[in-house]
């Protein structure tokens, strides 16, 4: 008597779908990221907790298509996009709405342009890339942190959302009994392209390579892996995968307690907290061990937090952000007690808002889900363009003229001789409005010569007389840029050659700054260049200032490590050098850092009180780079520096917010362009006694 052969026996993914192990892990990576917007100091990896998020949202959204294929032979698209409709949609366009309150009751008026971009922006689910190109705008200093700033990795889910099961769904129809294997292979090459991309690009752009899509990729990708190699992994013994689980844990949480804001992030560090997902999430299907990971993961604490979990991670940043547009800056225990309260909207979203839309009868079919969602998503999207029309509704103080508004001329004008400008309490008329101030910058950004920081382009232009005798240069970054007005106007009267060599956050120094952790090379390639061009135009006078900024010694690896002693060094190495060639090397002293750092910001929002706003001379000079610059000017002999301060700082104690009816600083540390030019004269006096008359004696004298 024959046996029929038997049929091998063949390991599929368990039929469940309720994973409490992967609830515990959202738990964790939710509490993570919660604790680090607090500023929690013993999570400072807590940002590790998105990249848990991505993983595994990359295998639920893997394991649904792959279920759905396995079953019917085909992906219902329609089906797909309506029941990520149901589940993310309603929350996401409640909180941006929400967001749009809280720029418009909250913060300054002079962020709703941005702010209501953002918004759109996230409601589109593109604020991750909008937010990528803020990050390298070095002009972009004034904005504060984004009411819808988290929503960058929930639109880089929505973009995956979208593109891979379309992907998916053609290669399926293509391939038919084999589209296991067809989408593991394309998914191992996108995920390795997109981790190899990352591991360049996070060095070159950190800033951008933080935010954009092609970055992420992979994350979502090892997630989405791990759902279609699961019938093969599950042949692993379930032991083995209870210690791996154990393992992935202790990756996720050493991320959390141990990588900081300095490490590459993405990187090669990032492989912590997504392989570490990905080796908890294995240890909990199929058969497993009663000693699991997901033992303590299932536990019904973590459960019920990892249920919240998408609704927390939504609600709670806007309510930081507007407990510090109410309240200012927030101590850990303030910031810990409004990520706290934020459970409270967190558990009404998500028991009458996500859980009745997403079992509702009415919406189970796609044409109805996928409308509701549409809606959801335009009328989010008309709350930013709202807040960003109401940009021209804002009340504010009338411009003056140049006439009106002296500015910095006020200090020698005889009508003013008396003001005590740090006492002025409100003024009719100012220039800028608060409003535009942000904008007001000299010419040559408009010129395009002012390189921006990522690239590693020398950037120069000449302007004055070309064909004059003498020739003197002004280089530096943005803060020396500031001067270039009256520079400029000096160069014109006086018949000198202007050449600019600028670029936006690097410093004329033989220094090492580090970028998102990470050595800036464009910075040190810029600063070698640009000496080199210096030594070649031999230049009669040449002009620089340096930023608030210490420099890594020889063998200096993080921030902590920074010195202002090497960067008087790296100041010295490139003075001396100019030195050499016989120019006079005239160091303008940086400005006195104000004590609130947006001073527009400021002044819209105290207009009928406008000493608010003032700072002192004791707390600016020691946080601005003049004392750096002082001491290397020491160093190199006969070098004279033009200090400014008494200029910003009239009376030598307050330095105020508006002076001469002109707002002092444009955004973070720098001057507004039309005060700067209202200070031409007295410049072109301290110019011309720091160079012996040889230059600004003509302007001073006018």
């Amino acid at each position: 008597m024959h046996r029929a052969p038997r049929t091998p026996k063949r390991t599929a993914p368990p039929s469940r779908s309720f994973r409490p192990d992967i609830e515990g892990l959202r738990a964790l990576a939710v509490g993570s990221v919660l604790l680090n917007h607090a500023g929690l100091a013993w999570t400072p990896g807590g940002f590790a907790g998105v990249d848990v998020f991505l993983v595994i949202s990359g295998f639920l959204i893997t394991s649904m298509m792959a279920r759905e294929l396995a079953e019917r032979g085909r992906l219902g698209l329609a089906d797909f996009w309506a029941r990520r409709a149901r589940r993310l949609l309603p929350a996401s366009s409640v909180v941006l709405v929400f967001s749009g309150l809280v720029s418009l009751l909250w913060l300054p008026a002079t962020s709703r342009q941005v702010f209501g971009g953002d918004i759109a922006a996230a409601a589109g689910y593109v604020v991750n890339w909008r937010l990528a190109f803020r990050e390298v705008d070095y002009l972009a200093e004034q904005v504060g942190p984004s009411p819808v700033q988290h929503y960058w990795s929930l639109a880089v889910e929505e973009q995956f959302y979208v593109v891979w099961p379309i992907l998916a769904a053609l290669l399926a129809a293509l391939v038919r009994h084999r589209w296991r294997a067809v989408l593991l292979v394309v998914l191992v090459v996108a995920t390795t392209t997109s981790f190899v991309f990352t591991l360049s690009y996070a060095v070159a752009q950190p800033g951008l390579a933080f935010f954009v899509s092609t970055t992420r990729v992979w994350e979502l990708g090892v997630g989405a892996l791990l759902a279609l190699a699961l019938p093969w992994l599950l042949r692993i013994p379930a032991a083995v995968r209870g210690v791996l689980g154990w393992a992935g844990g202790a990756a996720v949480v050493s991320a959390i307690l141990l990588v900081d804001s300095g490490t590459r992030w993405p990187g090669p560090a990032t492989l912590l907290p997504v392989l570490g997902t990905a080796a908890a999430i294995l240890a909990g299907a199929g058969r497993t061990v009663p000693w699991g990971v997901g033992r303590v993961l299932g536990l019904r604490p973590a459960v019920w937090v990892g249920a919240l979990s998408y609704s927390l991670y939504l609600w709670h940043w806007p309510l930081l952000v507007a407990a510090e547009g109410i309240w200012g800056d927030l101590r850990v225990r303030q910031a810990l007690l409004v990520v706290a309260v934020s459970v409270v909207p967190a558990w009404l979203s998500y028991r009458y808002l996500e859980t009745p839309l997403r079992h509702s009868p009415r919406l189970a079919r796609p044409r109805p889900a996928l409308l509701a969602g549409a809606f959801g998503t335009a009328v989010a999207a008309v709350a930013g363009v709202a807040l960003v029309a109401s940009y021209s509704l804002v009340d504010t103080a009338e411009v003056a003229t140049a006439t009106e508004a002296p500015g910095a001329r006020a200090l020698q004008d005889p009508r003013y001789v008396d003001t005590d400008w740090a006492a002025v309490r409100r003024v009719d008329h100012l220039r800028p409005s608060p409003l535009e101030t942000y904008r007001d910058l000299p010419r040559i950004y408009a010129d395009r010569c002012v390189a921006p920081p990522r690239t590693g382009k020398l950037l120069s232009c000449e302007y004055g007389d070309p064909d004059a005798d003498r020739t003197v240069v002004l280089v530096g970054d943005s803060k020396a840029a500031q001067w270039f007005t009256p520079v400029e106007a000096i160069a014109e009267r006086e018949g000198w050659r202007l050449v600019v060599i600028a670029k936006n956050g690097c410093l004329f120094a033989d220094s090492v700054l580090l970028d998102h952790g990470q050595r800036n090379e464009n910075c040190e390639a810029w600063s070698r260049d640009s000496l080199s061009m210096v030594e070649e135009l031999r230049p009669d006078v040449v002009l620089t200032v340096t930023r608030p900024s210490k420099s890594l010694p020889p063998g200096g690896q993080t921030t902590a490590d920074y010195e202002p002693e090497a960067m008087v060094d790296g100041l010295v190495h490139h003075w001396e050098r100019v030195a050499a060639t016989g120019a006079r090397i005239v160091p303008i002293l940086d400005t006195p850092v104000p004590s609130s750092m947006t001073i527009p910001d400021c002044v819209q929002e105290n207009l009928d009180d406008l000493t608010i706003c003032t700072g002192t001379l004791a707390d600016g000079v020691p946080r601005s780079g003049a004392e750096v610059q002082r001491a290397a000017a020491e160093r190199v002999p006969g070098t004279r520096v033009v200090d400014m301060t008494s200029v910003v700082c009239p009376d030598g104690v307050h330095c105020p917010a508006v002076i001469g009816g002109v707002v002092v600083y444009r955004a973070g540390t720098h001057l507004s362009d039309s005060f700067v030019e209202s200070t031409t004269e007295m410049f072109a006096a301290r110019l011309a006694e720091a160079t012996d008359g040889l230059l600004g004696a003509r302007t001073a004298t006018r």
